[in-house]
């Protein structure tokens, strides 16, 4: 697959493509006996590469077509009040850590995603809503191949002139605070562990992955 800038946009199209395809197609019969092994690294599950089953494997077959196989996907501890920003393409861990899905689209409600998934009543399905904001929901972590890119936003090496910028872990810790700043993003950044992050830079937050360099 071709290099490219991703954007939300054309993650959804490639997720679009594919449910067209005979062996992802609504009702396709997809159980824990088929299995996917990921060509990507994929943190958070050792030792680095995994074979997925059912659910969970359609799931990574999913994120690295997203994707592009050019991104590593990062495992994200999460709960439905300590949620990072959610994107078209991440996978979430659900009903307490039992079955994954693949966001299909965010909702402008904030805490409803669309999503497609795998072994939903031993087969595949496109187009159910979950709320994440119920505990009930189960959401145990979140998977995200998202790199320095940011969709909807101007490149995040693009400055704004005198706004504040806050760099948060997911944890909730916050790492860098600086005032009215017309610096880029970038320069905030360097120093910090390799990780996911959540950014306010003026008006806009969001999901980044630091590459630690």
């Amino acid at each position: 697959m071709a290099q490219e800038t991703l954007t939300e946009a054309i993650v959804y199209e490639r997720l679009m493509s594919r449910c067209l395809l005979p062996q992802y197609r609504e009702g396709t019969i997809w159980t824990n006996s088929k299995s996917y092994v990921n060509t990507v690294e994929f943190h958070g599950y050792p030792p680095g590469f995994y074979t997925g089953y059912g659910c969970f494997g359609f799931m990574m077959d999913m994120m690295e077509f997203c994707s592009g196989y050019e991104y590593p996907i990062d495992r994200i501890e999460a709960s439905y009040n300590n949620l990072p920003v959610i994107r078209v393409g991440d996978g979430i861990r659900i009903n307490n850590d039992t079955h994954s899905v693949v966001v299909i689209k965010v909702n402008n409600d904030g805490h409803t995603v669309t999503v497609a998934e795998a072994n939903y009543n031993r087969s595949v399905h496109w187009g159910r809503v979950i709320n994440l904001a119920d505990p009930n929901t189960g959401v145990t972590a979140i998977s995200s191949f998202w790199p320095n890119v940011i969709s909807g936003i101007s490149d995040y090496t693009t400055a704004q002139l005198h706004r504040d910028v806050t760099i948060t872990s997911i944890a909730g810790i916050q790492m860098r605070q600086v005032p009215h700043t017309d610096k880029p993003v970038q320069e905030f950044l360097r120093g910090l562990p390799k990780g996911n992050y959540i950014i306010r830079d003026g008006s806009n937050t969001y999901k980044l992955f630091y590459k630690g360099y």
